[in-house]
């Protein structure tokens, strides 16, 4: 595990990780942030499928004021 090597959050939704992640993004000071998805664990039945977690992340961050959607951006 990553202990206490990096500071984490548990958000308990994904909903609720865009919305910290994008906090995180906004104090940011060294310059552009990107906020990646890169799920390495369950979602514990939050989701159908990947897909439908992908596509909820990507509504998530659409709906955050200054989002510029980057590579398979629909």
């Amino acid at each position: 595990t990553l202990g206490e090597a990096v500071p984490y959050e548990i958000s308990g939704t994904l909903a609720a990780a865009v919305e910290h992640a994008a906090r995180d993004a906004a104090n940011d000071d060294g310059g552009e942030a990107v906020v990646l998805l890169s799920p390495a664990c369950a979602s514990f039945d939050q989701f159908k499928n990947f897909e439908v977690r992908g596509e909820a992340f990507r509504q998530a961050a659409s709906a955050i004021d200054g989002v510029k959607p980057i590579g398979g951006a629909r």
